[in-house]
């Protein structure tokens, strides 16, 4: 069946200015209440970072798909299962069973190093817990892995709140901040010319369960931001099925790969 996503209109609203607003009400505002257990949502060249190279750098990152950044969220999306609603602790990881945590183990392990070969950023975004977010991606790309570290895996404690609590603005302080990390070396949003940021935002593809966070972030601008399906997750079903398209990476492919056996975190530990 056709993923969920955001209707596609929302690509007329590419609000510039709402990482600097969003940034701005986050910390102005006291934190955050913890998110609850059922909440759904704890889910290769730079752009300059000069302003003086924005025509050039405008036409990269605004090429039809030419996506050069994807964040996932966690929860319900990376994995099947609601972490931190389960209060899995990080030293529990080694003990689980990857293939029955995570949506779809093999596929999301063969999509991340797909985009990492052909030269695209990967990153997450969770109101999650950060220790355990990066003990199951250690898990899945082998103990010592470089794919997924503190500098591209964001969560609430990234931009001034607890782990483990929702963010106000949603997921776009978050999604600001790894844009400026991982596409402007560091580089601030407002030492950047307006239109290059909105080329970079919407080079950016972005898959969360929650429906809020969603749309949120495409009327910050990130229009390539797709709906996954909670009660799935993120799988080469419900990729082929529709969040391809939505995210405008279409003719992306990612090789097929055996299912694996069941295989607990610890088992994984240590492999590169």
């Amino acid at each position: 069946a056709e993923s969920r996503r955001a209707p596609r209109s929302r690509a007329r609203f590419p609000r510039t200015r709402a990482c600097r607003d969003g940034m701005s009400r986050v910390s102005d505002e006291s934190p955050a209440s913890p998110a609850s257990s059922d909440d759904r949502s704890t889910s290769e060249t730079d752009a300059s970072p000069h302003a003086s190279a924005g025509s050039r750098e405008r036409e990269r990152a605004s090429a039809p798909g030419n996506v050069r950044l994807v964040v996932f969220d966690f929860d319900l999306t990376i994995l099947r299962i609601h972490s931190w609603g389960e209060r899995v602790r990080p030293e529990d990881v080694e003990h689980r069973h990857l293939d029955r945590d995570v949506a779809d183990l093999a596929f999301f392990r063969a999509f991340v190093l797909a985009l990492r070969d052909a030269g695209v950023r990967v990153a997450v975004a969770s109101f999650g817990q950060y220790e355990v977010i990066q003990r199951y991606m250690d898990a899945v790309f082998g103990d010592g892995q470089s794919v997924f570290r503190r500098a591209n895996v964001s969560t609430p404690s990234t931009v001034g709140f607890r782990d483990g609590t929702s963010v106000p603005g949603g997921k776009v302080p978050q999604l600001c901040a790894l844009v400026s990390a991982e596409l402007f070396d560091g580089t601030a949003q407002n030492e950047l010319d307006e239109e290059v940021w909105r080329a970079a935002t919407s080079a950016v593809a972005f898959f969360d369960d929650d429906v809020k966070n969603v749309d949120g972030a495409a009327r910050a601008g990130f229009v390539n931001a797709a709906l996954v399906d909670g009660d799935v997750g993120f799988t080469r079903e419900s990729w082929e099925g529709g969040l391809r398209s939505a995210v405008g990476m279409g003719s992306f492919e990612v090789p097929e790969v055996r299912s694996a056996s069941p295989v607990s975190a610890a088992e994984t530990c240590g492999r590169s």
